[in-house]
């Protein structure tokens, strides 16, 4: 999965009795982006040992953003932790599951100053609450 932070691989593992652990590396080593995988990965990995479906875990994940989302349209993924939901919406899909959420991820992502909604105007990232542009 792209991110804003650079690539992140995904694996998830299942057993006899379904998913059972997930593992994230980021394509860069170390960092705050890195730990940050890690114990999401640890989390969910927990999660699923303890019985929670797959689908809980994609609506919490789905649509957290962060100051740096990658890609366009559906393709855009809002931060590491959504990049990790759609990860395991795309594996459960192929696995023949229905996945999908009755609400989509906003297609924003969150101020880097201020932590308001970043709004994609004329080409341009800009935040109403405190006026941050990513141009300017």
């Amino acid at each position: 999965m792209q991110t804003g932070c650079g690539p992140l691989y995904v694996t998830i593992n299942e057993d006899k009795a379904g998913l059972f652990e997930l593992f994230t590396t980021m394509g860069k080593a170390g960092g705050c982006a890195s730990s940050q995988c890690e114990a999401i990965g640890r989390m969910v990995s927990l999660a699923w040992r303890s019985g929670v479906q797959a689908r809980q875990v994609i609506k919490q994940l789905l649509g957290i953003s962060c100051h740096l989302p990658a890609g366009f349209g559906d393709n855009k993924v809002l931060s590491c932790a959504d990049a990790v939901a759609k990860a395991i919406q795309a594996h459960m899909q192929a696995a023949g599951y229905d996945v999908s959420l009755e609400t989509q991820a906003p297609e924003r992502g969150a101020c880097p100053e201020c932590g308001g909604i970043v709004e994609h105007e004329g080409g341009c990232a800009v935040c109403r609450v405190c006026g941050y542009s990513e141009c300017a």
